[in-house]
């Protein structure tokens, strides 16, 4: 009876041991610095630094502070590319969740003032296709490090895991040339990050860009021939602005070999409403030979926002037109100007003309 009992008081206990289960406390993992990652993960492993820069990687699995991150399942991959740059590493993750979705996400990695500090993870990015389960990353502490050949990617408080930390790990990977796709992707993501070199590396050399915004003395879109000159109009384009943004909304092969269609939304602070447009891209080898901007929405309906309705769009020099409601207030003040001078004009006629000087008869 005694060991029915303690056996009965053992099972309870197990039980309410469960229901009591609480995830580790990560709270402090908020803020760069914050101290909150634990060190256990640097055991057995050695710093990364810029000698990484240009290498390629293939995902292999990931885990959370609490079991595995459901978003890295069945059908899910993803391929890592490492730039070297002056603040860092840059990361550029192609992944794709099945036929659903393909990503392309950009994410800065900081190193700390020394080999073993964390670093700061910041997503710069992010270009989605497709109907893509993930969310934008906030700022958050992290880290990178080599455990024999595998690379491990740490990022704090993640989406990945419901606000737990993430471990990726990566194997090496041969280089391989982006197919269109991935080209367009990263055209996009390297647009909304106004990086004009990175843009421009994804042109062959003698690679062309015809766009709508500047014209020939035919009133032609204008076509710039070579890195150098695609270089200096992205440059320049991204130096008008202090932000812009180019949401893509679908991306599907064209007629011809090699041909992809980009269509996309633009907006940024010098307009009043986003338009629509698309790049036409010739692809071949890995690199782009020639992308076309067209604009095929003057105006773009943008929910919530009741100002939208009242105005223009802009036109395709990329100038932004008046509001309508202060074009109309010109218009109809222009009209009340010209009745005002219409009447004036009558009254004068039905005015008799001054009497004759009687001096001068």
């Amino acid at each position: 009876m005694r060991r029915t009992t303690l056996s009965l008081l053992l099972a309870l206990a197990a039980c309410g041991g469960d229901e009591e289960r609480t995830l580790p406390d990560e709270s402090g993992d908020l803020a760069i610095g914050s101290g909150g990652s634990s060190p256990s993960h640097l055991a057995g492993t050695r710093p990364v630094g810029p000698e990484v820069g240009g290498t390629r990687w293939r995902f292999v699995e990931a885990s959370c502070t609490e079991g595995a991150p459901e978003l890295a399942g069945e059908g899910f991959d993803r391929f890592a590319e490492v730039l070297a740059t002056d603040a860092g590493l840059l990361f550029l993750y192609d992944q794709r969740f099945g036929d659903a979705c393909t990503e392309t996400v950009a994410q800065v990695a900081t190193p700390g003032d020394t080999p073993d500090s964390e670093w700061q993870m910041v997503e710069e990015a992010r270009v989605s296709v497709g109907d893509c389960p993930t969310q934008p990353e906030e700022n958050r502490p992290g880290d990178v490090r080599m455990r024999g050949q595998f690379l491990e990617v740490w990022v704090q408080r993640s989406n990945w895991c419901n606000g737990l930390e993430v471990k990726h790990v990566y194997a090496p990977a041969r280089p391989a040339a982006p197919d269109g796709p991935q080209l367009a992707r990263h055209y996009a993501l390297h647009f909304n990050r106004q990086d004009a070199r990175r843009v421009t590396e994804l042109f062959s050399a003698s690679g062309s860009l015809v766009e709508p915004f500047n014209r020939t003395p035919e009133d032609q879109p204008m076509r710039h021939d070579g890195q150098a000159a695609i270089y200096q109009w992205y440059q320049e384009a991204f130096g008008n602005t202090p932000w812009l943004a180019m949401k893509v909304t679908g991306l599907e092969p064209g007629v011809a070999d090699g041909a992809w269609v980009m269509t996309w939304h633009y907006m940024d602070p010098r307009l009043d409403v986003p338009f629509g447009g698309r790049n036409l891209f010739t692809v071949a080898g890995g690199e782009i030979f020639e992308a076309t901007i067209e604009i095929t929405q003057q105006q773009v309906p943008v929910e919530g926002l009741e100002e939208a309705a009242e105005t223009i769009a802009p036109e395709a020099t990329g100038e932004v037109s008046a509001p309508a409601e202060e074009a109309a207030e010109g218009e109809a003040a222009a009209g009340e100007e010209g009745a005002a001078e219409g009447e004036a004009e009558e009254a004068a006629e039905d005015v008799p003309p001054p009497p004759a000087d009687p001096e001068a008869g």
